[in-house]
């Protein structure tokens, strides 16, 4: 809301921008929205790094039940796409946050979908390997958060009433 200001001094009439009560109560659940969308896409995951962990237990142990000494299963290059594939899930959350327009919820939508279902597709192929728990962890603790905040992010994206400005004015 813009109002004109006259005052006593010698510069021309300036508008201002006055926050109300009222623009505060509009923007709350939009915010609260973002909110509840970074935290689910969060939840997410950490739900997969669970997964991934146990998973990778999981195998090395049967490597050492299987020749009494643990393969070089690991090496670096599987190490670094342990840590990366790990820490692209913090994108998806982290979107909604930075930012209010549709297109960066859109994209945190997409990303974090895509990740969800490689996360659990991965999970079926390594439970076929590996036993039905891998299964099992991969739908639980990947599949369902991600199926939360999928739904969250689709309803976020849905809501007309989201503003097209930025946190703090910036631009990205």
């Amino acid at each position: 809301m813009k109002v004109a200001v006259r005052s006593n001094s010698p510069f021309p009439t300036q508008l201002l921008q006055v926050t109300t009560m009222t623009d505060l109560m509009n923007e709350l659940p939009a915010s609260l929205g973002r909110q509840k969308v970074a935290f689910l896409w969060l939840v997410c995951g950490t739900g997969n790094t669970i997964y991934a962990a146990i998973q990778i237990l999981t195998f090395v142990n049967r490597q050492i039940d299987g020749s009494g000494a643990a393969s070089a299963a690991f090496d670096a290059m599987a190490l670094w796409y342990f840590g990366i594939a790990c820490s692209i899930w913090i994108i998806p959350a982290l979107l909604p946050l930075v930012t209010r327009r549709r297109a960066a919820i859109l994209g945190s939508f997409l990303l974090g979908t895509f990740l969800v279902v490689t996360s659990v597709l991965g999970g079926v192929f390594d439970g076929v390997r590996d036993g039905f728990h891998i299964t099992a962890t991969a739908i639980i603790a990947v599949a369902l958060p991600g199926a939360c905040a999928a739904c969250a992010s689709w309803r976020l994206l849905r809501v007309t009433d989201v503003s097209a400005s930025l946190v703090n004015e910036s631009d990205i």
